[in-house]
């Protein structure tokens, strides 16, 4: 069994966020596949480029760990997502609106930038995300989670950027940071 996972850009959404094709093949056997997200309002898509899931690292609900912020702590391999995480003040979060039940870290290779991305499932209505791939079906994930010798790793390849008119997505994001930086030299300086 040699497992790879492949995001394949394909168009965009109503968010502005990449919509593509999540999947799972067995060498070239396609296992499952789904439509996922990545990116979208003021947030870049997930970049082009070779990712790995380590399969090896896995928590349960008990290994959530809140940011007093209501984010999710890191986790480097494939993680379940608690519907009550408590941050160390008390608060109590939904994880499950952001991460869906299931998340997957991808890890960059070659030493790619880490910017924190996973796939990951959502309950959240809206489709964007901060640059991670949502796949609300979860198909792919609970797959990989439910097997019962899974390997060490496997690799996910992203592409299709090229394809995409990408510029649309960016072009928001450079239009709100220079929007933002107007404002402030119209405010004046801090006093």
């Amino acid at each position: 069994m040699t497992l790879t996972i492949t995001f394949i850009k394909l168009g965009t959404n109503s968010e502005g966020g990449v919509l593509g094709e999540l999947t799972l093949l067995d060498n070239a056997t396609v296992v499952k596949r789904s439509t996922a997200f990545s990116g979208g309002r003021s947030f870049n898509p997930l970049d082009d480029g070779h990712y790995r899931m380590r399969l090896d690292i896995r928590g349960g609900e008990d290994t959530n760990e809140a940011n007093t912020d209501g984010t999710l702590k890191p986790f480097y391999g494939i993680q379940q997502v608690s519907r009550d995480v408590q941050d160390h003040q008390g608060t109590h979060w939904d994880m499950q609106v952001e991460w869906g039940t299931i998340r997957a870290r991808l890890n960059p290779t070659a030493g790619a930038p880490d910017h924190g991305d996973y796939i990951h499932g959502k309950h959240r209505a809206r489709d964007y995300t901060h640059g991670c791939i949502c796949d609300r079906s979860e198909v792919i994930l609970d797959h990989l989670w439910n097997l019962t010798s899974p390997p060490a790793a496997i690799d996910v390849f992203v592409s299709g950027g090229a394809n995409v008119d990408l510029e649309s997505v960016i072009r928001k994001n450079v239009g709100k940071k220079l929007e933002s930086i107007e404002k402030t030299k119209q405010a004046g300086p801090k006093k």
